[in-house]
């Protein structure tokens, strides 16, 4: 049976290798891979699991002689490291969002039928947008508060001219600069600003879910 010494001859001789070669790979002298060959030392375990993965053979024919020139498996090859992808839990606040969605939906939507039966449709207009904000929310819907708040202030600019004098045109009304009606000059400026607050918050949103697909 042939010694370690003679096992590293045949695999260094096998790979095309010098001494000087493997003594390099081995970081040790070239005298100390010529004491190992001729069987004046033996490599120490380090050396030997070094020397199965330079010549991809097991340990144990290198210390034996067993499992002949065996490759080693791909278990034992040199693997990359695992890439660990932090994945957020969104489970419960899914859950949580569903329920709160139901309870708002709920209540205001029958606070809303109240106003309406009491003569308060102007104010229903905010509990009627705060209930479908809750259904939304209950139905999972992406963006539910931007969609929410479309459907609010759509409902608003339609409804609030049949119960006041306000419009988002009144702007055009020269009447409102000259005629003191302050409340109507901050009201009607107030929708419009609310409208491109809402273009811009959308257009941000699109831009977003843009970046996402590319």
């Amino acid at each position: 049976m042939n010694s370690i010494g003679e096992r590293i001859y045949e695999l260094r001789k096998k790979n095309n290798m010098s001494q000087g070669d493997l003594a390099d790979r081995l970081d040790v002298s070239r005298q100390t891979v010529s004491k190992w060959e001729n069987n004046s030392s033996v490599p120490e375990l380090e050396k030997i699991s070094h020397l199965s993965e330079i010549f991809s053979v097991t340990t144990d024919y290198i210390i034996k002689g067993k499992d002949e020139a065996a490759p080693v498996t791909k278990a034992c090859e040199e693997q990359p490291e695992p890439v660990y992808v932090y994945v957020h839990n969104t489970g419960s606040e899914a859950i949580v969002r569903k329920y709160v969605g139901i309870v708002l939906a709920v209540i205001f939507a029958l606070i809303t039928v109240l106003l309406i039966i009491i003569g308060g449709e102007f104010y229903a207009v905010g509990t009627g947008g705060v209930a479908v904000l809750g259904l939304l929310l209950a139905l999972n819907t992406k963006h539910p508060y931007l969609i929410a708040s479309w459907i609010t202030y759509i409902a608003t600019i339609i409804i609030l001219p049949f119960f006041t004098s306000i419009s988002p045109f009144l702007i055009f009304d020269p009447t409102i600069y000259t005629e003191g009606y302050l409340v109507h000059f901050i009201i009607t400026y107030s929708i419009w600003i609310i409208f491109f607050a809402l273009i811009l918050r959308t257009a941000v949103i699109i831009r977003k879910n843009k970046k996402k697909r590319i």
